[in-house]
């Protein structure tokens, strides 16, 4: 018997030991799970992004966790918010359409994504993001719901900053190619304007060989008039009986005093000069139309050697005083370009290679400018030279700056090579350079893709 309650108390003696090391294991895992839990309190505390965790399962899904982060940016302490439905954080009446959305994909147990006016303690709002998450029991059901966020307020401010900045820099860089436009044309206009007074020179010499033949004609036909009138009256008379000896010496007197053999010389030559003169009229006119017409705004295939022979012309006396002009033009393939803006390009350089001739004090005589033009591989080569008084070291990294001239005032904008460069360089992918020396002459070189501004460049 004795040997039985022994062998009990010694039963009981051990059960009670495991269970006193049971509970211990339980109370030190319990005190690690406070410890974790502490510390995943403390990182989501140190944290300056929102967290909260929403109680699925009851009504009004009342938070049961807010970091201090979230708490602290509405103006409240951590306690003053659990039991709290998210509402109080973000008032329906400011996110009406936000909130529904939020609230239908909650239901659906997504991850839902929505920015929201938030509103602090002392009734002041601001913005933010946030991303609500589902958390599930072991069977798969969403008890609660984990929300994550942060204050936006500065980023959204900062990015319509950036929009207003894109939307004006956008506004400026369209002012300032409508500046260019305008520039261009207001160059070009100057360019027109300036020569206007040399083609109606050039005009009125030929008009004035067609208007000396025409009065040459009319005096012409006015003793032929009275010629054929006499004869006419001589045949009346012979038919009407009298004696052609009577009648002849009268028609003689006549013949005599127009002089028949001027008139077959001269008659043919006045109508050549006429001819010739309202020829050359119509070839100014041609090469003026061609010239000044503003083209297409998109580039088209053109041939720059009829271009620069169309600008030689309307240009004709901005050099014919002051240098002869060579041209060497060779086989060209027609160029996918603007060609009106490249007229106005070789005007430019033309007649400034004019002034420089006439600056270095050189008369038409011994006076040079050279035009030359060859193809290299997929570019066509454009050189403009002449023999004037060059250009001083110092100027030459100056002279495509925009207002950079060195001529007097009133005699140049500092326009003309600034918007020559954007042409050749900008608006048509190719590239224009300068050679000179002071004394000795100037070339400027251009080199176009011959299918257009999107080609590379040929290797020199």
């Amino acid at each position: 018997m004795e040997d039985a309650l022994q062998l009990q108390l010694n039963a009981a003696l051990l059960e009670r030991d495991l269970l006193r090391q049971e509970r211990e294991r339980l109370c030190a895992r319990l005190s690690q799970a406070e410890d974790e839990l502490k510390l995943r309190d403390s990182a989501l505390n140190a944290t300056s992004t929102h967290f909260l965790i929403a109680d699925m399962r009851q009504r009004g899904w009342p938070m049961v966790y807010v970091n201090r982060a979230l708490a602290a940016d509405h103006g409240y302490e951590p306690q003053e918010l659990l039991g709290n439905s998210p509402g109080v954080l973000n008032p329906p009446e400011l996110n009406a359409a936000a909130l529904n959305e939020l609230s239908q994909g909650m239901r659906q147990g997504k991850v839902v994504r929505a920015q929201l006016t938030s509103r602090r303690k002392e009734g002041s709002t601001f913005c933010t993001g946030i991303t609500m998450a589902p958390i599930r029991d072991h069977e798969g059901r969403v008890t609660h719901y984990l929300g994550m966020g942060s204050d936006i307020t500065a980023r959204l401010a900062e990015q319509e900053r950036a929009k207003q900045l894109q939307a004006q820099l956008t506004a400026e860089m369209q002012e300032r190619e409508r500046m260019a436009i305008e520039l261009r044309l207001a160059q070009k206009l100057e360019s027109v304007g300036r020569l206007a007074a040399g083609i109606a020179h050039e005009i009125n010499t030929p008009i004035q060989y067609v208007g000396d033949s025409v009065a040459f004609l009319q005096s012409a036909q006015a003793e032929l008039g009275e010629l054929l009138a006499a004869c006419l009256a001589a045949l009346d008379r012979i038919e009407s009986g009298e004696s052609p000896v009577e009648v002849l010496p009268g028609l003689r007197g006549v013949q005599e005093g127009t002089d028949l053999e001027f008139l077959n010389a001269e008659i043919p030559r006045a109508f050549e000069r006429t001819s010739d003169g309202v020829q050359r009229v119509a070839d100014i006119v041609r090469a003026m139309k061609e010239f000044a017409h503003p083209g297409h705004v998109e580039q088209a295939a053109a041939d720059l050697n009829h271009a620069l022979k169309t600008t030689l012309t309307v240009a004709r006396n901005e050099y014919k005083y002051s240098a002869q002009v060579d041209t060497h033009l060779g086989e060209l393939p027609d160029v996918v370009c603007n060609v009106s803006e490249l007229n106005q390009v070789f005007l430019n350089l033309i007649v400034n290679a004019a002034q420089a001739v006439q600056e270095s004090g050189k008369s038409a005589a011994n006076g040079r400018i050279s035009i030359t033009t060859e193809r290299i591989r997929d570019h066509v080569q454009i050189r403009i030279a002449d023999n004037g008084c060059g250009i001083p070291k110092e100027n030459l990294e100056k002279i495509f700056d925009p207002f950079f001239t060195t001529k007097e005032v009133g005699l140049g904008t500092g326009q003309g090579l600034a918007i020559a460069r954007s042409i050749v360089v900008d608006k048509h992918g190719g590239v224009i350079d300068v050679e000179s020396e002071p004394g000795v002459g100037t070339s400027f070189i251009l080199s176009l893709p011959i299918e257009g501004r999107s080609t590379p460049r040929a290797a020199a």
